[in-house]
């Protein structure tokens, strides 16, 4: 077993599955094939052997896919970020498709319901409103010639596999031209002022991780998450960043003294200008905190929650419940199309700005309960009033089964359901038509282009 795990494999790619990668065969056996696309002969390293199937990673191309581009990314694929950014944008399309409807009829064992095209973004780069780096003293060198980081000062992403090290990166894609700008001058200013990155094997250091986020008015917030207080310095630093790049309006500093990995703390504490930025999908504003979610492709959310919509059929005297509602922004963007909206979330801060968001738009047709979803689906409080619809927008896991049987029990008409993962999407479609519903049609959305990562969404009525 150990020898085939360290072997090299000729083998040609197979269909897409989710995860950006290929289902495949060599010998009989099937093969979740990274790196390679549909089509392509490669030598393959196989990192794993499972019962029943290998894990392998393409490590050659040899005969490469029409579809192939020249990334003009210097950082990929090593970054991880990206796992199409070499791939024609159609094409792309054209994978997260196969990849949605094989999770829908392989997982979800579905096979006559209507499926309709993936909505494709008008921008395939600089898309994100929000972004994530990490600070170490620790840099992860891509090859050999790169010079040896003197300062031990790196600003950047992940390295795949090495948790202590970071991919020092000077520009990335995935955000906006502004949010570029901002960045260099982030790196510039912190590397010459002498704090330290965080080190995150002997838990010392200082500058821990940079969180950006724009708005689509071109407003900055900056959050610099640190392992201690030290304002007067974080100021300083405020104050020079803000001189050259007036558009930031917001800069917040997190402490986190603990060990864990994450870019929240235990206090966030407003450094200069406002503690909130707002932000617009569609005709709705909405307060954004430092810590709030929302979603990061502005110009494709708008299509999503218009295909809820479309798909939804709502004709104004339907009660509507919004499940995982985040900070509101479903049940406010559908406020003038029903009755009542009742948004739940587990988090009570993001019921709290679900409930300021839409005092801010004046809509009085929303309320938003926080609550343990588990819980109350278990005790059967959620449906003490009868709705017509559900609308539910998981994270990435999906739906525990008890919830998804709470909402079968409900008899409620239809489900719109929204979801980033199409394997948990279809594991759950699974068990709502054993409990009764049918599922109708099936829209992917792409909100993260260069990425295997893809929205779908699904009406379910029942039978």
């Amino acid at each position: 077993m150990a020898r085939i795990k360290n072997r090299d494999i000729e083998v040609t790619a197979g269909k897409p599955i989710y995860g950006g990668k290929t289902l495949s065969e060599y010998e009989g056996k099937k093969v979740m094939l990274e790196r390679a696309l549909p089509g392509e002969k490669v030598i393959a390293f196989i990192k794993k052997k499972k019962k029943g199937y290998l894990e392998a990673s393409a490590k050659e191309i040899l005969e490469r896919s029409p579809h192939r581009t020249e990334s003009d990314c210097k950082y990929y694929p090593t970054c991880g970020g990206c796992k199409l950014r070499d791939v024609e944008y159609d094409y792309q399309a054209w994978i997260k498709e196969e990849v949605v409807k094989d999770c829908v009829e392989r997982i979800g064992k579905v096979t006559d319901y209507e499926f309709l095209p993936l909505v494709k973004a008008e921008n395939s780069s600089n898309y994100r409103n929000k972004m994530e780096f990490t600070f170490s003293e620790e840099r992860y060198y891509m090859t050999k010639d790169e010079p040896f980081d003197e300062d031990h000062f790196s600003l950047g992403f992940h390295a795949p596999k090495f948790y202590s090290k970071v991919i020092d990166v000077e520009y990335c894609y995935h955000q906006p031209e502004l949010l570029n700008d901002i960045y260099k001058s982030i790196r510039e200013i912190l590397k010459s002022s002498g704090l330290e990155p965080y080190n995150i094997m002997q838990h010392t250091g200082f500058l821990r991780y940079l969180v950006m986020r724009i708005t689509t008015e071109n407003k900055v917030m900056i959050n610099l998450v640190t392992k201690s207080k030290e304002l007067d310095l974080i100021g300083s630093v405020a104050d020079q960043l803000i001189e050259k790049h007036p558009e930031i309006i917001s800069f917040m500093n997190t402490i986190n003294k603990g060990l864990s990995s994450t870019a929240y703390g235990e206090e966030t504490i407003l450094i200069r200008g406002q503690e909130v930025i707002m932000d617009h999908i569609g005709e709705y504003k909405f307060e954004i905190s430092s810590n709030s979610f929302f979603q990061v492709n502005p110009g494709q959310t708008e299509k999503l929650y218009d295909k809820i919509i479309e798909f939804a059929e709502l004709k104004g005297d339907e009660n509507v419940l919004d499940l995982y509602c985040g900070v509101g922004t479903i049940s406010l963007y559908i406020n003038k199309i029903a009755k009542s909206i009742t948004g739940f979330e587990l988090v009570e801060a993001a019921v709290i700005n679900a409930q300021k968001n839409a005092d801010l738009n004046g809509i009085t047709n929303c309320k938003f309960v926080s609550g343990d979803l588990m819980q109350l689906a278990k005790d059967g409080k959620i449906f003490k009033e009868k709705f017509d619809l559900i609308i539910t927008d998981p994270p990435r896991d999906g739906m525990h089964p008890k919830v998804v049987q709470s909402i079968i029990d409900s008899k409620v008409p239809k489900i719109v359901y929204v979801s980033c993962n199409p394997s948990t999407f279809a594991r759950d479609v699974q068990l709502f038509e054993i409990g009764g519903y049918k599922l109708e049609k099936v829209q992917p959305v792409d909100m993260f282009p260069h990425t295997y990562h893809v929205e779908t969404v699904g009406v379910l009525v029942k039978i």
